[in-house]
């Protein structure tokens, strides 16, 4: 199954948020980061400039994606297309946005309680002993202008984490104008994000626009046909435990909407 949403519709339920911890707007694309159903889960945050997200960690497996401005995530400086992945419980931060601010699409396989922060009481304690914990972070070789995608003579793959026999991948792909290509999984996984980052591409019948998020669970392997113009698209694979996720878990005063 596919589960898609364009930039265009998500737009409509954009949201300020302003709070102890975030000042900035979430926008939902797919379920909503305050009702945290079971299912996939994908919305953009966008920071306020210069502002400070202070560290924590989240329940679930999830990546995040930077779509406009700079900064940095703990000591590891972030523009767009940097890609951040984050096992369960893994603390990470604090997410630091430049003077312009700083956006990224939070993209989960399972829908979070929310986030745990590490200054507040009672965060820590919720850490399992003997949990593995792991940051994943992966950046393109060579950023690609607009015009250079439409001249584009054959469809490239640039591997941003490399794909591990537990599932976890990230690739970038791009396609030239009209041309198709599906990425095949060297390993069993829990799902990918597909995140179009320029152009345009038909995903299942179904035509995205830049910076359009598809969800495709691991039976789904879709071919990517691109628009007039080329596409880039961001492949996101889960690795398999993320299908064991703790989503559903009862909310506590520690947690936040992020």
């Amino acid at each position: 199954m596919i589960t898609m949403q364009s930039w265009e519709a998500a737009k409509a339920v954009k949201k300020a948020v302003v709070k102890d911890t975030f000042e900035g707007a979430v926008t939902d694309f797919i379920a909503t980061h305050e009702a945290r159903q079971a299912g996939a889960q994908a919305f953009l945050v966008e920071q306020a400039p210069n502002w400070v997200t202070p560290p924590h960690f989240h329940l679930e497996h999830q990546f995040q994606v930077v779509t406009a401005g700079s900064g940095a995530i703990g000591r590891h400086a972030a523009a767009p297309l940097t890609v951040q992945y984050a096992a369960p419980e893994t603390g990470y931060g604090p997410i630091t946005a430049g003077p312009e601010g700083i956006s990224y699409l939070t993209l989960r396989a399972a829908g979070d309680t929310g986030a745990w922060y590490l200054h507040k009481p009672g965060s820590r304690e919720r850490m399992q002993a003997g949990r593995k914990r792991e940051q994943q972070h992966g950046v393109p070789a060579t950023p690609l202008a607009a015009d250079a995608l439409a001249a584009l003579g054959a469809a490239t793959v640039d591997v941003l984490i490399a794909p591990r026999a537990d599932g976890l991948a990230a690739h970038l792909l791009r396609v030239p104008p009209g041309g198709d290509l599906a990425l095949p999984a060297l390993h069993p996984h829990a799902g990918r994000y597909y995140v179009v980052t320029q152009g345009a591409v038909r995903i299942d019948d179904e035509d995205a626009s830049a910076m359009s998020v598809a969800f495709a669970s691991a039976e789904e392997n879709p071919t990517l046909h691109a628009g007039p113009s080329g596409a880039e698209v961001l492949v996101l694979q889960f690795p398999q435990a993320a299908l064991a996720g703790t989503a559903g878990s009862a909310p506590s005063s520690s947690v936040d909407t992020q």
